[in-house]
Order: structure tokens, then C-alpha cells, then sequence
């Protein structure tokens, strides 16, 4: 097949050299459908004209709704939660939706999300990690004090203080325990840390921002254990969770109910439950390494691709 992925146009490049969710997607899919034998593209939505390819993928939803403008069939892929937060009487909802119905099919992320829209054109289609880049180290014996991590770039809807990600139950689990923490991701974060000054007061907390693509990895196998308590996603799991469960990191997490990830203790923004977790990830932590790493082998992106083959041939 012939296929476009159509550049998301947010103002970041693909793929990013550091954040960018959407993009990195984007990215995977190009390089995945080459390497299994169909042509793929990169293209602006303006560029495009209807016949030129047998499947153009677009990722946000005014692009999608001006390739409908000009007669050019899609297939929408949704990225935004804030679908969600701002409800289905807000223009974010509506543009969405209208992106949803004059597609071919919408690839959803989350199955919340799905039952949501509540219509026939959504189906689940779950991120994946490329397994070149996020790796598990051959031996990573059970610490004594586990190194927490967390990677995330928070706020909501304009409130950079907003702790949608959760940073602070996450340090919150490294207070009560002792341990060192590190909270990665974009400089956007010294926004939210800004209304969180007493967070800046724990010893153990080490900051990162805007890390490169290329010391992500070393990031997470200088860690043990990943934390995720987040509140609001449109991908369940959300790609930072695929990639530190295939670099070998047990993970304590709120996702949805309807989702299994294996090698992760589900914890409701409950630093007592997510307390909990740690525990039982170091009473059993040769099962939740294993869990984990084949959660990220079944989830590689060259996996997710095939299954995006077989839905753009269904169309």
C-alpha cells in the first residue's frame, strides 16, 4: 500500500529529538509500515490531494476535518484528553467528533474513550514502545532501596499547578519510604513546580528536564521502579508506561479497569494503596520484572503495525 501519515503540525518536529508523544508515533508508524513492505510518507495536510495514496492517517482532529473538506478519505487516530475534561458540550469534543464521523474508521487509545464517543467508527487501538530504543538491562537484581521514577509533563487546560500526572503521590511514596525519586520531562514542569515549592525541600528528589531521545533509556535503567498515578489519559497505557516496563521497570499505576497491563500494581492516587504496590513489587520482584519486560515485547510497535495493517485493509 501507499500511505500518508499526516504531520500532526503541532510545532515539533518528527520525530522529536526529545518531547512530543504524537510525533513519536507518527515516527514509529512510518519507519515500521517501510520496513514491512509499504510505501509511507510523511505529508502536510495542505499538500495532499485526493488519489495520490490508499491510506492517509491523521492524528489531530482540524487536520482531519479539512482533508473531509476536500473529499480525501482517512483514518483518524485520537490523542487529546481533553475530549474528556472539557466534556461533550465543548468545541474540543465537537471537532473531535466531527473528525470521527467523516472518517474511514478512528483508532482510539483508550476504551473508555471508545465507549465515550459512542460511536461505530471508534475501535481500541493501544500505543506500543520500540524495543531498539527501550531494552531491559540483563541483570537487574531486586534493590534494597528502589529508585522511583517518574516522566511526565503536567498540568491541565492551561493550569500548569494542576497535578494531573500526579508528581506529588509520587513523591509522596518516596517520603514515606526514604527513597531517591526523579521526575523527568519537559521545562514546562518548573511551571507546576512553581506552585509546588514544598516539593523542592526533599533531599532525594533529583529534576530533569527536556531530556534528549538518546539518554532516555539510560534514564530508565538507572532507575527500579516507575510511577505513574495519573488522573486524566487519552492512551491507557500511556507510552511512557509501555517504555519503562520494556526497560525492565515494575510499575505502580492508575489506569483503566478495562485495560490489562501485566507487570504493574493498579493504585488509585492513594499514596497509602500505591505504598501497597512497592511492597509487593519487592516482595515478587523477579515476576513483575518478567511481567513487565514481556508486556513491552508484546507491545512493540512492529506488533502494533501489523494490527494497523489489517485495519487499513479492512477500509
Amino acid at each position: 500500500m501507499k500511505i500518508a501519515q499526516v504531520h500532526p503540525g503541532c510545532g515539533i518536529p518528527v520525530p522529536p529529538p526529545s518531547w512530543g508523544a504524537i510525533e513519536k508515533i507518527v515516527w514509529e508508524f512510518i519507519c515500521n509500515l517501510n520496513k514491512l513492505g509499504h510505501k509511507t510518507d510523511l505529508r502536510w495536510s495542505n499538500d495532499l490531494q485526493l488519489g495520490e495514496y490508499d491510506i492517509v492517517h491523521v492524528h489531530v482532529a482540524n487536520l482531519a476535518i479539512q482533508l473531509a473538506e476536500k473529499g480525501i478519505p482517512y483514518i483518524y487516530q485520537l490523542h487529546d484528553h481533553h475530549v474528556y475534561h472539557y466534556g461533550k458540550e465543548s468545541f474540543v469534543y465537537e471537532q473531535n467528533l466531527k473528525a470521527i464521523e467523516g472518517s474511514l474508521i478512528s483508532l482510539i487509545p483508550a476504551r473508555f474513550l471508545v465507549d465515550y464517543f459512542n460511536n461505530d467508527k471508534c475501535i481500541y487501538f493501544a500505543h506500543g514502545v520500540n524495543p531498539d530504543e527501550f531494552y531491559p538491562l540483563s541483570l537487574h537484581s531486586r534493590p534494597d532501596n528502589p529508585k522511583l521514577l517518574m516522566i511526565a509533563n503536567n498540568g491541565l487546560s492551561g493550569n500548569p499547578h494542576f497535578d494531573r500526572k500526579g508528581f506529588t503521590y509520587g513523591l509522596g511514596l518516596a517520603m514515606m519510604n526514604d527513597l531517591e525519586i526523579t521526575i523527568a520531562g519537559p521545562s514546562s514542569n518548573k511551571n507546576f513546580l512553581n506552585g509546588h515549592l514544598w516539593m523542592l525541600n526533599y533531599p532525594k528528589l533529583n529534576l530533569v528536564f527536556d531530556l534528549h531521545n538518546d539518554k532516555l533509556l539510560e534514564l530508565y535503567h538507572n532507575h527500579d521502579v516507575f510511577v505513574h498515578p495519573t488522573m486524566l489519559e487519552a492512551g491507557h497505557p500511556n507510552l511512557t508506561m509501555i517504555e519503562a516496563a520494556a526497560a525492565g521497570l515494575p510499575i505502580i499505576a492508575d489506569w483503566e479497569m478495562e485495560t490489562d497491563f501485566h507487570g504493574a500494581w493498579r493504585a488509585p492516587r492513594d499514596v497509602f494503596e500505591m505504598n501497597r504496590g512497592l511492597t509487593d513489587i519487592m516482595t515478587n520482584w523477579d515476576s513483575y520484572r518478567e511481567q513487565a519486560i514481556n508486556t513491552g515485547k508484546e507491545l512493540s510497535w512492529k506488533n502494533r503495525t501489523k494490527e494497523l495493517i489489517k485495519i487499513y485493509e479492512s477500509v
